[in-house]
């Protein structure tokens, strides 16, 4: 019976994930619809996408790749099996997104209170999937894996140091944004 209970505790976290995963992915596409910016840790992959022939989905994958990477750099021999695994529900996140995007299509958004609503909505999602994914105490994204590593490297608090990656982000893809096109997109 205990095993039972051990086997059904473990899929009921991983579906906590999953379920996530998919409410994050939705926000993110959802957002590249409002076209209003979307969440820090998809500025980056969002400028890209604007900027290049590859979806949003394939620069978020890309992009947990690096930030994956990153971790490494920062944790060295502490750089786990636990890190490494990032990569699967990244690049099933980013896949959902591509998803999203495409089942988010026939929306177009007629006026600006419009686009505030679906941004408006793409937060609350966001906010319902960051709170599955991190409860499901199973793996962390690789968003918030940097930054636990980066927290732990300089040992400082995990929130400070996330504000401080997300503006990092954020900046970047500014700047990114600015220096190829000569404008704001997607940011």
């Amino acid at each position: 019976m205990n095993r039972k209970n051990d086997v059904l505790g473990i899929v009921k976290q991983y579906g906590c994930l999953v379920f996530g995963i998919v409410l994050m992915a939705a926000s993110v596409a959802l957002a590249k619809v409002a076209k209003l910016g979307t969440s820090p840790i998809s500025s980056i992959p969002n400028v890209l996408s604007e900027l290049t022939p590859l979806t949003i989905g394939v620069w978020t994958i890309l992009f947990m790749v690096v930030l994956i990477s990153l971790e490494w750099y920062a944790l060295r021999q502490a750089f786990g099996w636990r890190n490494l695994i990032q990569i699967f529900p990244s690049v099933i996140f980013g896949v959902m997104i591509d998803g999203f995007v495409k089942l988010f299509d026939f929306i177009h958004p007629a006026n600006y209170l419009v686009q505030l609503a679906l941004t408006l909505v793409s937060i609350v999602l966001l906010a319902i999937g960051v709170f599955f994914e991190v409860n499901s105490h199973t793996l962390m994204m690789a968003g918030e894996g940097v930054t636990a590593a980066f927290a732990q490297m300089k040992k400082m608090n995990f929130g400070k140091t996330k504000v401080r990656t997300d503006s990092a982000m954020v900046a970047v893809a500014l700047i990114i944004s600015l220096v190829v096109s000569h404008q704001l997109i997607g940011v």
